[in-house]
């Protein structure tokens, strides 16, 4: 088992990488004006980037590990699985994507029975692969990465994520706590990619009350191995996250 998931590890960080690079190649259409562009609703958009690129992730798992399922933000979920099932976003930060902006990122994860044991995100705009498995610690380009320890942060910075689906009084009242308590905060419109970076040590935590499996999944890996304090809880249609420090959980939480 442990050599079968080494195996998948390293396949899923070169499969983000080729992701990434398809991704990036639509971008580059869309700045030429070349890129299909659809409302799924409000604020949710979808292109032929996000279902190109899964097609592609989703081919190439299919084609190697055919007892795996499958779950994908644009092509959903295969009704069954014998083994672990992959979870996967294309590009995470659609709408920074289609406006031309460069916080997106692939991300990749493996589940079993429901536990993430790898995670792999990765951002073609600044070539950064963040990658974990489960035991094995957390990485940036093959570098360790873990969490500052200590009792108190030097510089207070959390990453925020919003959803429509919650009451706006939690985003508020956590924002102000944060404000309160002198520790600034940013939205950067990615999950994975604050996840991510609270791994690398750019952000103290990131908290979002209402989100999907395939924004957090791989970002929790990571997390974990990073020796960040990680929470998630399944909710009516989705996930809660808040990952941090160990020095702001407390006051993330609330």
């Amino acid at each position: 088992m442990n050599n079968d998931l080494e195996q998948k590890y390293h396949f899923a960080c070169e499969l983000a990488k080729q992701a990434g690079l398809i991704a990036k190649g639509y971008q580059n259409q869309l700045l030429e004006g070349n890129l299909a562009i659809d409302v799924k609703g409000h604020q949710d958009f979808v292109s032929d980037a996000d279902r190109e690129t899964e097609k592609y992730i989703r081919t190439q798992l299919e084609s190697a590990y055919p007892q795996d399922g499958f779950l994908g933000e644009e092509s959903g979920a295969t009704d069954e699985y014998r083994t672990g099932v992959w979870v996967v976003d294309p590009i995470d930060g659609t709408t920074n994507f289609l406006r031309k902006q460069s916080l997106w990122c692939v991300s990749i994860a493996y589940l079993v029975e429901g536990e993430p044991v790898i995670g792999v995100i990765y951002d073609p705009n600044l070539d950064e692969l963040f990658h974990a498995r489960k035991g094995e610690g957390a990485y940036l380009n093959g570098k360790p990465m873990e969490v500052y320890q200590g009792s108190e942060a030097v510089v207070g910075l959390v990453n925020l994520g919003y959803s429509p689906k919650m009451p706006l009084d939690n985003y508020l009242s956590t924002m102000q706590r944060l404000l309160d308590n002198g520790i600034e905060h940013r939205r950067h419109g990615s999950a994975a990619l604050g996840l991510a970076h609270v791994a690398a040590g750019r952000f103290d935590g990131y908290r979002e009350d209402f989100i999907n499996a395939w924004d957090i999944m791989a970002g929790v890996v990571i997390l974990r191995e990073a020796k960040a304090d990680v929470a998630t809880n399944q909710i009516e249609g989705g996930y809660t996250i808040q990952a941090s420090i160990p020095a702001i959980t407390e006051l993330l939480a609330g």
